[in-house]
Order: C-alpha cells, then sequence, then structure tokens
C-alpha cells in the first residue's frame, strides 16, 4: 500500500523526513478528508522530494493502479511545507 511505502521512504537513513499522519485537508463544498503527508523542511524542495520519492516506488516496483499518487498537492506548513496526497484516504493512520 502507498502509504506504508511513503512511511518507509522517509524513514530511510537518507531522507530522515517526517510523516504527518492525519492530516486534515478541506476539499469541495467544505468537507475535509484525512491524508498523510510528507514534511518539507524549509531547506528542502518539495519538486525534488516528489521526484525522490517517485525513484523510490519505481525501485519498489509500486505500481499505481489506484492513482494514489495522482493529485500529490502541497501547501504551507508553519516555517515548512507540506506534500500531501488527497487520494489516500482508506489507509488505517497510526494510533497516537
Amino acid at each position: 500500500m502507498l502509504a506504508d511505502l511513503i512511511r518507509e521512504f522517509c524513514n530511510e537513513p537518507e531522507n530522515n523526513y517526517e510523516v504527518y499522519e492525519n492530516y486534515s485537508v478541506p476539499v469541495e463544498f467544505g468537507e475535509k478528508i484525512t491524508t498523510l503527508g510528507i514534511i518539507v523542511p524549509q531547506d528542502a524542495s518539495c519538486v525534488d522530494i516528489l521526484v525522490q520519492l517517485t525513484s523510490y516506488l519505481e525501485a519498489k516496483g509500486f505500481d499505481d493502479k489506484l492513482l494514489e499518487l495522482d493529485g500529490a498537492d502541497m501547501a504551507e506548513f508553519g516555517s515548512d511545507a507540506i506534500v500531501f496526497f488527497p487520494a489516500i484516504q482508506d489507509y488505517k493512520p497510526l494510533q497516537a
């Protein structure tokens, strides 16, 4: 599942990115969805992280049949940014 691979990607020693679980995103008609995201430090590039993630997923043989990467988006997150995946809504978030 993509959510698990994103967690693995973030925990790779050379990446050390933080996963944001249960990220609440407003969508159409005032509704919200809960997904996960990758916190992007201010000294890093969201686009570069997406390129790295895509390469990682290809190396793992991930086939995006459900188009879960489709619509990946970015937003400000304090002094950092967040890349999030609105199509990932059926994953089981980690319990706090």
